[in-house]
């Protein structure tokens, strides 16, 4: 997919003006995308939100307490 195509479907069908039903929708196709390439995928999300949850408990060792860099 390029990244125009991929723009399009951000803010067309994907998008909405409040931003929870966004998230949803995004959730929502980020699950279809995941079902869609079996172990694969699965094992893709697994090791990105592994990764994102290493970053974040360093930053919090680091700075304590806070939000989560994004």
């Amino acid at each position: 997919m390029t990244d125009e195509r991929f723009n399009e479907l951000l803010n067309g069908p994907l998008a909405h003006p409040m931003m929870p039903f966004m998230i949803t929708r995004l959730s929502l196709a980020l699950k279809a995308v995941v079902d869609a390439t079996g172990k694969a995928g699965e094992d893709a999300l697994e090791a990105h939100c592994w990764e994102r949850q290493s970053l974040d408990d360093h930053h919090q060792d680091a700075d304590g307490p806070g939000d989560p860099v994004y």
